[in-house]
């Protein structure tokens, strides 16, 4: 694996855990979590929409049963 492709996911794995604090303490409605992805790490608004876009789909959704 290239010094990159790691750098890439050590990075992605730094702005997943920070999701996840945020989550967990209730700070924002995930949706809107943007904002915070980019004043954090300082991305584009187009980076913080795809890294937040991978983030969710590690979660499974719900069902209503």
């Amino acid at each position: 694996m290239s010094d990159y492709v790691q750098n890439e996911k050590d990075f992605q794995e730094q702005v997943f855990d920070y999701l996840d604090e945020l989550r967990e303490r209730g700070i924002t409605n995930m949706f809107g979590a943007a904002p915070y992805i980019i004043s954090a790490f300082g991305v584009d608004k187009f980076e913080a929409g795809n890294l937040l876009k991978n983030w969710m789909k590690t979660y499974p959704r719900e069902r209503n049963q």
